[in-house]
């Protein structure tokens, strides 16, 4: 899955994927609207440990928990399936930027959406590839499950207590999903969420072909 629904997605981009009905859509958009309501009257009472940080100025003391990379591009896709990439680097680009530097203290409950939110094209997402029931479309925020993926594999390599996480409906070739690392998220019912008994922080670097995304202790021991 990706970030967020879209209501006039173009046909699917490969001709053996079946697109689904509007009924289908309507369904999936109904229960969409449902679900995150439901969240968001279970966050504001049940889970005070949510927290939303701010990137901090990196500091030269700590080290390293763990390191995730991964290829932003796919140079033997079609070349419509490279502009739907291009959208996802940017969509990746702009979450980033709400997640590089962000530090939790001991205890305290990061969340992917809360820390990132709503992927909208007025907070500078465009369109990427998302997988829907299966399938890959283009929708508005399309691609962030990259960035997903990384933060739960470090998570993971680095001990983390994980409170949620969900696997994706379709194993995509190379991708974190075939290690049983994956890390789908749609907004805003379907999140990434993790805490440490360690204060961290989150560092991404995003270079001209991967996706970098580390964990640092904030203790130099």
């Amino acid at each position: 899955m990706n970030a967020s629904a879209s209501s006039t997605d173009p046909p699917a981009l490969h001709p053996d994927e079946r697109w689904p009905t509007f009924f289908e859509r309507l369904l999936f958009e109904a229960k969409a609207a449902l679900l995150r309501i439901i969240r968001r009257g279970r966050d504001a009472w049940a889970d005070p440990e949510l927290v939303r940080s701010r990137p901090v100025v990196f500091s030269s003391a700590g080290r390293l928990l763990a390191e995730s990379r991964s290829q932003l591009w796919d140079h033997a896709a079609p070349r419509v399936e490279q502009v739907l990439n291009a959208g996802k680097i940017q969509n990746l680009r702009v979450a980033s930027r709400r997640l590089d530097g962000c530090v939790f203290a001991p205890g305290q409950k990061f969340s992917f959406w809360r820390q990132v939110g709503r992927p909208g094209r007025l907070r500078g997402f465009v369109r990427g590839r998302e997988l829907r029931q299966g399938c890959l479309i283009p929708s508005t925020g399309g691609g962030l499950c990259q960035l997903s993926n990384a933060l739960y594999d470090c998570a993971v390599k680095a001990g983390f207590n994980i409170f949620e996480r969900h696997r994706h409906s379709r194993l995509i070739p190379g991708s974190l999903a075939e290690q049983d690392r994956d890390a789908t998220v749609f907004w805003n019912y379907i999140d990434l969420r993790f805490s440490s008994a360690h204060e961290f922080q989150i560092r991404i670097e995003m270079t001209a072909e991967e996706l970098i995304v580390q964990i640092w202790s904030r203790d130099e021991a």
